[in-house]
């Protein structure tokens, strides 16, 4: 039996999901004939002559008639959740329409927050209104979903007859999408399933198959993880665009410090590449101890100088200094040393805005 779509209608709320509802999709090709076949009688001997040694090796099992047969196996392929987005996984064996999420640097410190946000992006752009029936639970509107298909050869469970015949699907129902947030807050799951469900062949009333049902909420789900991904990577774009917040404050000592709000990790490599930027060039280094030893000379001007130095001049005193780095909170903090002492902070101020800029730069490379 072969199928030539004719029209799709849907109402209620504008949306396409005719891979998941076609009627082709979900029932093989070909006649069913088979499943009217008899088994053959036993070999009737004639009189007079020896009935022969029956084996079992051959012997083939009764089927299980339990379940469907024929025309009312559905062969449509179940749907796989797609955990894209960093941070998301699926569980083993899992059979729910339901995909985990782990708070990752660069999302916003709300894991549940970001991916409502993804959640009501996807809605929002399928013209989906939506209401919250629960907590962390959110149910949206009716959807009345419509198809028309052109039917080919003999008929099957839904048709008589031979010939060109339309076929009409109508499917109803609802989303639910429930979010299951741990109590540290660092993870939350994110399961969609079908309420309300209801569906219609050629007028007839038919219930709608779990599979369709299970397909129709993955296909749902895999939007919003790639949703939450999408968004993930533009928190991530818009910080590297703000570059890395950079201000002087105190430490523990009350010595003067810039407080760079990167981990230590990171602000060790970005502070080494902005320093030779403004003019630090680094003689020497200890990652251990998180001290760079640089020295600074005022840039080169003049016509005797072809181009001159790259960088502006930082308005301080030439000569070696230690910048040091430590762990401030979930921030670093870097403290500067000139002849055993810490600078005081005007030098701190009239060096902030280029290593500011610097470390913009670096964090974009």
């Amino acid at each position: 039996m072969n199928f030539r779509r004719t029209a799709i209608v849907t109402s209620l709320a504008m949306i396409t999901l005719a891979s998941c509802s076609s009627i082709e999709k979900e029932q093989a090709n070909g006649d069913f004939d088979y499943v009217n076949l008899k088994q053959r009688p036993e070999l009737n001997v004639p009189s007079g002559l020896e009935t022969p040694d029956y084996s079992n090796s051959y012997k083939i099992p009764a089927a299980d008639t339990s379940g469907p047969i024929g025309e009312e196996v559905r062969v449509v392929s179940p749907r796989q959740v797609h955990p894209i987005a960093l941070g998301s996984r699926v569980l083993e064996n899992e059979k729910q329409a339901r995909v985990y999420f782990d708070l990752v640097e660069g999302m916003s410190e709300s894991i549940v927050n970001t991916v409502w946000t993804a959640t009501e992006q996807v809605l929002d752009r399928k013209g989906l209104t939506f209401t919250k029936t629960g907590e962390n639970q959110w149910t949206t509107e009716l959807l009345t979903i419509e198809d028309e298909y052109e039917a080919e050869g003999d008929g099957g469970w839904w048709l008589l007859g031979d010939g060109d015949t339309t076929v009409s699907l109508e499917q109803s129902f609802r989303y639910v999408l429930t979010q299951a947030p741990e109590t540290h807050g660092r993870t939350t799951a994110l399961e969609v399933t079908l309420a309300d469900v209801s569906q219609k062949v050629n007028g007839d009333r038919t219930e709608m198959a779990e599979l369709t049902q299970h397909n129709l909420s993955v296909d749902l789900l895999n939007k919003v993880v790639s949703q939450v991904n999408r968004v993930h990577q533009q928190s991530i774009q818009q910080s590297r665009e703000a570059g890395v917040p950079v201000s002087v404050s105190t430490n523990a000592k009350q010595q003067p410090v810039f407080v760079v709000e990167l981990d230590f990790d990171d602000a060790w490599v970005l502070t080494g590449q902005a320093l030779e930027q403004i003019g630090l060039s680094i003689d020497d280094l200890n990652r251990e101890a998180g001290t760079y030893f640089v020295e600074y000379t005022e840039p080169d001007s003049g016509f005797l100088f072809i181009g001159g130095d790259d960088y502006e001049s930082l308005g301080i005193p030439e000569g070696n200094y230690e910048i040091r780095l430590v762990e401030f909170g979930d921030d670093t903090a870097i403290s500067v040393w000139s002849n055993d002492e810490v600078v005081d902070q005007a030098w701190l101020e009239s060096v902030k805005p280029a290593l500011e800029q610097a470390l913009k730069v670096a964090s974009q490379q």
